[in-house]
């Protein structure tokens, strides 16, 4: 059986039927999503943890760990829900300004998110005289992991849909109406992507790999491989479908997502250049 029959019977058994919620409790309700989060979060804390044992990062104790960890979460979720309101549904949020704390209901960007981690990053690490290069090294490379178990997640919550399609493994959702005819598996594309990025920077953090590399090298590596392979990706995923937004129009064929994630290949460029052009310690 070729690989083409192989998917195409696939597609032939399989339509999206799963739900978002894993368990709920009275009006506690888990979703695969927030686990995600979560889970990613936790273990930055734990790995973060090991490090500072192993004292491969200087000044990185337990007690500058409780800290990081905590700005990181804020600037992350701060940052990822103020581009989401900003950029991707402005009018919803202009109505009801309150609804941008229920965090909860949904509605974060990577990019907001990625920014406010930065941000936050810098700030603790210059307070409390940690290595924020060596540190962001570290912390991209469970981020390329976790943002590939969150694409999965947005298929599961049947969200951030691919684009029309009759390819062999083209997937459909019934229980979402609005979501009409076949799709790319969109989501599967991105985490794919970024399962590969982990893959290509895990080795590199190895001490006799990484000493041989300037610090900040698999940080803009990152951003440089994501922004490169988001920006190829959201090709196949469609519009926003939350309704009219900035996110749903186009500037010279291109999404605010594709123009967003072309500035993240110039910068991760250009910052690499540099890198290798500095003269070794």
């Amino acid at each position: 059986m070729t690989l083409i029959s192989i998917l195409a019977l696939s597609a032939q058994v399989f339509t999206h039927n799963f739900s978002p919620t894993i368990f709920t409790l009275g009006p506690f309700a888990l979703r695969w999503y927030s686990l995600v989060w979560v889970t990613g979060f936790l273990t930055a804390y734990y790995l973060l943890l090991r490090v500072a044992r192993t004292r491969r990062i200087k000044g990185l104790t337990a007690d500058t760990v409780d800290g990081f960890v905590s700005w990181l979460v804020i600037g992350t979720v701060i940052g990822a829900r103020t581009f989401y309101a900003l950029f991707y549904n402005p009018t919803y949020f202009l109505a009801q300004p309150w609804k941008f704390f229920f965090v909860w209901e949904g509605g974060l960007s990577f990019h907001g998110g990625f920014l406010g981690a930065f941000i936050a990053a810098w700030w603790y690490t210059k307070r409390a005289k940690l290595d924020f290069w060596k540190l962001a090294d570290f912390l991209v490379i469970p981020l390329a992991f976790f943002l590939c178990l969150g694409r999965i997640a947005n298929f599961i919550n049947a969200e951030l849909v691919g684009t029309v399609t009759d390819v062999a493994w083209c997937v459909t959702y019934p229980n979402q109406p609005w979501i009409e005819g076949c799709r790319h598996p969109s989501q599967f594309y991105e985490a794919g992507k970024n399962l590969i990025i982990f893959a290509v920077l895990l080795p590199l953090w190895s001490k006799k790999r990484y000493a041989k590399l300037k610090e900040g090298t698999l940080f803009w590596l990152f951003v440089t491989l994501y922004g490169l392979g988001r920006f190829i990706t959201n090709f196949w995923r469609a519009p926003d479908l939350s309704g009219a937004s900035w996110a749903t129009t186009t500037l010279l064929g291109l999404t605010l997502g594709q123009w967003l994630s072309l500035i993240m290949v110039v910068l991760g460029a250009i910052m690499l250049t540099r890198l290798f052009q500095q003269d070794p310690a």
